[in-house]
């Protein structure tokens, strides 16, 4: 009899509650030692190559998980985990996510340059110099956000993109705009602005929300990650 209700209650639990993670995840908030030392072994690597292939450097993601190791434990991050998913996607979702916070902080989408490298007596700002000439490498977040900006624009009504690019970008002036439309209202203009602002905010969205769902960014933040200006989001005007 003493075991219907537990049998119940474990019944009652989502079929994919992950019981074992959910009490290393417990560990961890109550400081366990071994379980943090489990935790540099099994799921420090994991978010590692996960930084790596969003383009970090080795310097940048031990900061980034150094973020992450304080977010979970001292901030108390961790107490969101339910055991619905693995634990390892959990923190390699807090360690894309902090990237991206990072890579907004320091406004630039690839990784810094380094100045010194092993095995080399080299002076560095001579090495500087001649990787400057080099093309710059992208990233593969870079790239990413990249491709979901280019195919946002070519899903845009091609009017509105134009009202908006000649807007922006040319610093054309509304009433000037209104005359090129036939002399249409001014609330006409900025209605073709607000449409292809939210074509592209929402088809770049949908893009990266299929393209890479762990990668949990709002238009605030993709906004900020490609630095200020219009020009980050429409292109050069030349």
């Amino acid at each position: 009899m003493s075991s219907e209700p537990a049998a119940h209650a474990t019944s009652a639990l989502p079929s994919t509650f992950h019981a074992a993670d959910y009490e290393f995840a417990q560990d961890l908030l109550d400081g366990d030692k071994a379980a943090w030392a489990r935790f540099d072994q099994e799921l420090k690597p994991s978010m590692l190559a996960k930084l790596a292939a969003a383009g970090a450097t080795h310097a940048d993601a031990q900061e980034v998980i150094g973020i992450v190791t304080e977010k979970l434990w001292a901030q108390r991050k961790l107490e969101a985990y339910s055991g619905s998913g693995p634990l390892v996607g959990f923190v390699r979702t807090m360690a894309a996510n902090v990237w991206l916070e990072y890579l907004r902080k320091h406004r630039r989408m690839v990784p810094a340059t380094n100045l010194t490298h092993e095995d080399n007596d080299a002076d560095p700002l001579d090495s500087l110099s001649k990787e400057a000439k080099a093309a710059p490498q992208e990233t593969p977040l870079a790239q990413l956000l990249r491709d979901a900006l280019l195919h946002a624009l070519a899903q845009t009504d091609a009017e509105a993109l134009l009202v908006l690019r000649l807007s922006l970008l040319q610093e054309v002036k509304q009433r000037d705009l209104c005359a090129v439309w036939g002399g249409c209202h001014e609330g006409t203009i900025s209605r073709k602005k607000m449409e292809a602002m939210e074509q592209i905010r929402d088809a770049t969205l949908a893009y990266l929300a299929e393209k890479e769902p762990t990668l949990q960014i709002s238009w605030q933040d993709l906004l900020e990650a490609c630095g200020e200006g219009a020009e980050a989001i429409l292109g050069p005007s030349e």
